[in-house]
């Protein structure tokens, strides 16, 4: 049976794709809390906590490959700038290169984005940043030592990691997904979208079939505006 990890699988969005994962894969819901994730059916826990490096590299030698899907989901809205981006940028960074190895041929990886991450809506100098063609993998690392802004520029930036993920997995499909404006803990009760909605959302980058897109964002199977 393929294998499927999800990070931030104890709630939210996050659980509802690894139920529907779950269907037809093992999956790993990847926890801060262990004691605190809710039991699915043909899944089991493992501890991680993606704002902590030794946390990650913990995980990924826990884990046994291949891995055919990486959801990158677990997120923070509010907080200092360098906590939002420890676990919005650096954790989906580090725990997908701790991973490549264990990666199948082909793997889905999804980074759960957010329409707030549209370059449009971000400062110039990280916009053309960005945008730069020789922009690696190190160079957004280093933009996690010093974020030039707060929830909406970590996103920006995990697009583009998006991008250079792509291009160092042209194999894999590898995409980020905005699940939408959803009825969460961090979206609060207003918001317009259902769980099931923004998990739909997320669960089409999951199941691309093998000619699909990659490097690209996404809503509703949708290519979005940068």
């Amino acid at each position: 049976m393929p294998v499927a990890l999800v990070t931030g699988a104890s709630r939210g969005i996050g659980l509802a794709v690894a139920r529907d994962l779950a269907r037809d894969h093992e999956v790993i819901l990847a926890v801060r809390d262990p004691g605190r994730a809710p039991g699915v059916e043909g899944g089991r826990v493992e501890k991680l906590d993606v704002s902590d490096p030794a946390s990650i590299a913990a995980c990924a030698a826990r884990v046994q490959g291949p891995i055919d899907v990486l959801v990158n989901n677990a997120g923070v809205y509010t907080g200092p700038a360098r906590e939002v981006w420890a676990v919005n940028v650096r954790g989906p960074l580090l725990l997908t290169r701790a991973l490549l190895p264990k990666l199948a041929k082909g793997a889905r990886v999804v980074m759960v984005t957010s329409g707030l991450g549209s370059l449009s809506g971000q400062l110039e100098p990280l916009a053309r940043k960005l945008q730069e063609a020789d922009l690696t993998v190190e160079d957004i690392l280093v933009l996690c030592e010093q974020p030039p802004g707060g929830y909406g520029a970590s996103k920006a930036a995990l697009n583009a990691l998006t991008r250079l993920f792509a291009r160092e997995l042209p194999s894999a499909r590898v995409n980020a997904v905005c699940p939408g404006w959803v009825r969460t803990d961090m979206g609060g009760p207003g918001a317009p979208r259902s769980v099931a909605q923004g998990a739909a959302s997320v669960l089409w980058g999951c199941r691309l079939p093998p000619d699909g897109p990659t490097g690209g964002v996404f809503r509703d199977g949708r290519a979005i505006p940068l």
